[in-house]
């Protein structure tokens, strides 16, 4: 990563720092997507979509199924 961040958190006046970055493929329904990730110490997950990441793959959260859905177009966008 070309700098270093300092990411706020919930506490007022404290911050996270990240120091590094990955580019990670994942996928979702069988769907291989790819995107950059910040590598943050001590989150209570293991991964975090940003909306940026959602809105680039059109991910889409379906609460009433407890899902995560892809557009099926999306595949389309990728080199096979």
């Amino acid at each position: 990563m070309g700098r270093i961040r300092q990411i706020a958190n919930a506490s007022e006046g404290h911050y996270i720092e990240v120091k590094e970055v990955v580019r990670l493929d994942f996928y979702v329904d069988d769907i291989l997507l790819s995107d950059e990730f910040l590598v943050v110490p001590g989150l209570s997950e293991e991964i975090i979509l940003g909306a940026a990441t959602m809105q680039k793959w059109r991910i889409k959260l379906n609460f009433e199924d407890d899902r995560v859905e892809v557009d099926p177009k999306v595949a389309k966008m990728q080199l096979i």
